[in-house]
């Protein structure tokens, strides 16, 4: 009988060492995982700062008008014209709805405009 609950013993030990082991392998790899992943991240954090630091760089005034000027001819540019500018009175009224931009009736009517106040409400 003291043989057979010594038996059971050493195998339980034997299966709970297993496990343990096992258990300690996956989280070594998570940890790896999770420092590798890390690592990613600040690469792209870095990458993004750099193209960052590219854009700003790109898109100075100064530069952009030496760009202009030496493609002259390939972009065709012309100077704006007092008549190509438009007051704000002249730029058509749209509503957001719940699908997007859409022209209200009553504007189309002339009739003043009220938005619906429970329009952006969730319930």
């Amino acid at each position: 009988m003291v043989r057979i609950v010594n038996l059971v013993l050493l195998t339980v030990m034997l299966i709970g060492a297993a496990v343990t082991y096992d258990m300690k392998l996956r989280a070594e790899k998570a940890a790896e995982r999770v420092v590798r992943l890390e690592r990613e991240i600040d690469e792209q954090r870095d990458a993004i700062q750099l193209l960052r630091a590219e854009l700003s760089m790109l898109v100075q005034p100064g530069r952009l008008q030496a760009v202009v000027e030496k493609h002259a001819d390939h972009f065709e540019l012309e100077d704006f014209a007092p008549s190509q500018y438009a007051t704000i009175d002249e730029i058509p009224l749209k509503l957001a709805g719940p699908t997007g931009p859409t022209e209200s009736a009553a504007a189309i009517d002339g009739a003043p405009v009220i938005p619906d106040s429970n329009a952006g409400s969730n319930r």
